[in-house]
C-alpha cells in the first residue's frame, strides 16, 4: 500500500468510527430527513431505475441472483444490501463489487458540504442513513442500468422509503420478525412493509405469500394507485440438492443449476423470475443461455456458504424462518452424522423458538458472542439458556470466533461430520474478525 492509499484507509477508518451507528428505526421523522437530503442533492433517486426490495426473509439472496442474471445479460446494476459480514462497503456493490474507499469518501464528502451550506451537523444522518445517500450517489456517478435497492428494516419509517417511486416493487416472504419495532402479527408487519409501495410502481409478490400479508400488500397497491403486477407461476421442480447447490427443472426445462444452496432458495429464485417477467414486460430483454449461466455463477457471502475443504457450512439465518430452511437445507442432505452447530444470537430475537428447530438435529452446540456490542446473547447466556432447556444437549463454550471454529473442529466425530455455522449476520462477522471465513 503506497502513501496516498493509506491515506484514504486510513480516513475511511476515521470517517467509519465518526458514524452514529444508533438505531433511528422508531423516529417518525427520519423518512422526512431523508427526502430533504435527497432534495438537497438534487434528487439522485430521480434519475434511476430502482428495483425497491422489502420483506423478511430473502431480500439479500433474491436481489443477489437478480442481480447476477442482470449481470450476465451485459445490464449494469447497482445493490444497496445490509448488513455487512467482512466489510462495510459490502452495502453498495456495482456489479457484484463493492466501491472503492476512495470514491466512499468523495460522496461522503459531497453530504458533508451540502450540510456545512445548511448549517446541521455531520451527525443529521446516521450511519445506515449515509450508506443509504451514497448508494444512490454512487449509483448515479456509475450510471447503471438498474438498482436493486433492499430495505434495512421494515418499510415505512426505513431510509430506503425516502427515495421517489421506484419502477419496479419487490415482496419477498413476510412472516413473524421484529414484532417490538415491525408488529406483534403477520398483518401489522405486512402494513410496515407495505408503506414502500408509492403510486405508479408494479408491485411484484412472493408467489406463496401470506394470505394476510397479500391482503395487506394488495390494498395498499389500490389505495395509493400502484399496479399489482400479475404473472403465471413458474413450475420449479428441484431434481437434485447438495450443499453446492440445487439442479433444477423450470417450466419442464431441466439443465439449470442454482448454484445456491438450500431448497428455501427456490421461493426466493421465483420472485426473481416474476421480477424478470416485469422487466421484460417493460421492454429489457433476457438471453435463456445467459440467464442459465447467471444463476449457475451466484456468489453471496453468508448465504449458505459451503467450504468443502473443511466441510463447514456458513449460513446467516437470523430468525425463526431462517432457521426452518437451514434445518430443511441439512435434513435433504440426509447426513450420515448430525452437525456440530456453532450458534451466536442477538437477544432481541425469538432465539428460543429458533433453539427449538435446530437443536434436534444437531450433536452438539459451541456458544459465541455476535460481534454487536449492543443486541448480542453472550456465549454464556445463550449456553446457560441451551442446557437448562435441552439437557441432553453437549454444550461447550468459546471465548472467540476462533476458538469455535478450532473446538468444532477437534470435537467433532470425523472430518466427515459438518459443522455448521448460524445464528445471526453478526455471528459470522465475528467468524471473519478471526480470520475464519
Amino acid at each position: 500500500m503506497d502513501k496516498s492509499e493509506l491515506k484514504v484507509a486510513t480516513r475511511y477508518k476515521t470517517v467509519l468510527k465518526s458514524l452514529d451507528n444508533t438505531w433511528r428505526i422508531l423516529d417518525e421523522g427520519r423518512v422526512a430527513v431523508l427526502k430533504e437530503v435527497l432534495m438537497w442533492l438534487g434528487h439522485p433517486d430521480k434519475s434511476l431505475k430502482i428495483i425497491h426490495i422489502a420483506g423478511t426473509n430473502g431480500k439479500g439472496s433474491t436481489g443477489t441472483m437478480l442481480g447476477s442474471i442482470l449481470k450476465a445479460n451485459g445490464y449494469t446494476y447497482g445493490h444497496f444490501s445490509s448488513p455487512y459480514i467482512m466489510d462495510d462497503r459490502e452495502q453498495i456493490r456495482i456489479n457484484g463489487e463493492m466501491i472503492s474507499k476512495s470514491d466512499f469518501l468523495k460522496y461522503y464528502d459531497q453530504i458533508v458540504a451540502l450540510f456545512k451550506q445548511h448549517d446541521v451537523p455531520l451527525y443529521y444522518l446516521s450511519y445506515f442513513e449515509y450508506f443509504t445517500i451514497i448508494s444512490l450517489l454512487a449509483f448515479v456517478d456509475k450510471k447503471v442500468d438498474l438498482v436493486i435497492f433492499e430495505s434495512g428494516l421494515g418499510g415505512l419509517w426505513d431510509a430506503t422509503n425516502a427515495i421517489e417511486p421506484p419502477m419496479l416493487t419487490v415482496f419477498t416472504k413476510i412472516s413473524i420478525d421484529h414484532q417490538n419495532l415491525l408488529g406483534h402479527n403477520i398483518a401489522e408487519i405486512a402494513e410496515n412493509k407495505a408503506a414502500i409501495i408509492k403510486p405508479g410502481t408494479w408491485v411484484i409478490d412472493y408467489p406463496g405469500q401470506d394470505i394476510e400479508a397479500k391482503k395487506v400488500l394488495k390494498a395498499r397497491t389500490e389505495k395509493v394507485g400502484a399496479r399489482w403486477f400479475e404473472h403465471k407461476r413458474d413450475e420449479i421442480i428441484i431434481a437434485n440438492t447438495s450443499p453446492s447447490g440445487l439442479d433444477l427443472i423450470i417450466n419442464g426445462k431441466s439443465g439449470y443449476f442454482l448454484s445456491m444452496a438450500g431448497a428455501f432458495q427456490v421461493h426466493n429464485f421465483s420472485i426473481v423470475l416474476k421480477t424478470k417477467a416485469a422487466l421484460i414486460e417493460k421492454g429489457y430483454q433476457f438471453d435463456a443461455e445467459k440467464t442459465r449461466n447467471g444463476i449457475a455463477n451466484v456468489k453471496m457471502l453468508g448465504r449458505m456458504n459451503y467450504h468443502a475443504d473443511k466441510n463447514i457450512l456458513f449460513d446467516a439465518a437470523h430468525n425463526v424462518d431462517g432457521i426452518q430452511g437451514l434445518v430443511s437445507a441439512l435434513n435433504s442432505w440426509h447426513l450420515k452424522i448430525k452437525p456440530t452447530l456453532i450458534l451466536g444470537v442477538l437477544k432481541d430475537k425469538d432465539y428460543h423458538e429458533m433453539l427449538d428447530e435446530i437443536i434436534p438435529f444437531v450433536q452438539r452446540v459451541i456458544t459465541v458472542t455476535p460481534n454487536n456490542k449492543t443486541r448480542a446473547l453472550s456465549a454464556d447466556e445463550l449456553a446457560t439458556d441451551i442446557l437448562s432447556n435441552y439437557p441432553s444437549i453437549e454444550v461447550e463454550i468459546a471465548n472467540d470466533a476462533s476458538a469455535a471454529i478450532s473446538l468444532a473442529m477437534r470435537v467433532r466425530e470425523s472430518s466427515q461430520a459438518l459443522i455448521v455455522v448460524t445464528g445471526s449476520f453478526y455471528t459470522l462477522s465475528a467468524i471473519h474478525r478471526e480470520g475464519r471465513i
